[in-house]
């Protein structure tokens, strides 16, 4: 069954109103019509099956039968703290990160990020990332948006990390995850924190705080990667490793 998103504070009521393309797209495209079924998320990882009362070229009412708790989050809080990379290349990890089920990502203002942020158009760029993250949400089954953060200096993330249970900053030449971490420690992990470089990379200045702020420097393995590549790899990985990546399916 289809998925659309609908702000919670629209489904207050057992009989909220969808508008926008997705109503075009309802009726057109679908042909959807009174009493057909869809299924609606609010981006806060609530989930309803709702039911169509009536249909008008710009607004279809619903009416909610059922609401129940998403089952495709991970238990364990995956943040990414993204060295900021050009507009194109950040569209994609926003998209992927999100399907991958991370809990946030944080724009991180590294020595070599590029472009540096435009604080006038940084309020377009996250409303943009948010939409993407929606649609990708639709495709991917999840309901609930990763927090999108405001640009963070590198030094200014690392230097306030003591609240994550698990701390990694991705870099070549390093040893593995699995070399790091032993599958017996995976389920006391409710929290991690991964950074990953720009095309350049992080600079040994960088890695080396990272290092004294008890972060495991890690490496994606040989070859070296484009920084979307490394950063879709590394959260696979890190889904894979403390995460739900390759598990069972959780029973609804």
């Amino acid at each position: 069954m289809r998925r659309f998103f609908l702000d919670r504070e629209k489904i207050l009521s057992d009989r909220p109103t969808l508008t926008g393309p997705d109503v075009r797209h309802i009726r057109t495209v679908l042909r959807l019509r009174p009493g057909d079924e869809i299924f609606l998320f609010d981006g806060r990882g609530s989930e309803y099956r709702a039911r169509i009362m009536d249909s008008l070229p710009k607004a279809i009412t619903l009416y909610v039968l059922e609401r129940f708790p998403s089952i495709s989050e991970s238990r364990v809080e995956i943040t990414v703290g993204q060295a900021l990379l050009k507009a194109g290349k950040m569209d994609r990890i926003v998209r992927q990160l999100t399907e991958l089920g991370i809990f946030a990502l944080i724009p991180l203002l590294a020595e070599r990020s590029v472009p540096k942020p435009d604080p006038e158009r940084w309020a377009e760029k996250q409303q943009r990332w948010e939409a993407i993250a929606r649609e990708s949400l639709k495709q991917c089954g999840r309901s609930q948006i990763p927090r999108l953060g405001s640009p963070v200096f590198f030094d200014d993330l690392v230097g306030t990390s003591r609240d994550y249970d698990i701390k990694i900053i991705f870099h070549h030449g390093k040893s593995g995850l699995k070399a790091r971490f032993c599958p017996g420690e995976a389920g006391n992990v409710r929290n991690v924190l991964a950074l990953i470089g720009s095309e350049g990379g992080f600079t040994t200045e960088e890695v080396n705080l990272a290092l004294k702020c008890g972060f495991a420097c890690v490496s994606l393995g040989p070859r070296i990667l484009r920084a979307d590549t490394a950063a879709v790899a590394g959260c696979a990985i890190l889904q894979y490793t403390f995460g739900d990546v390759g598990g069972a399916p959780k029973k609804p």
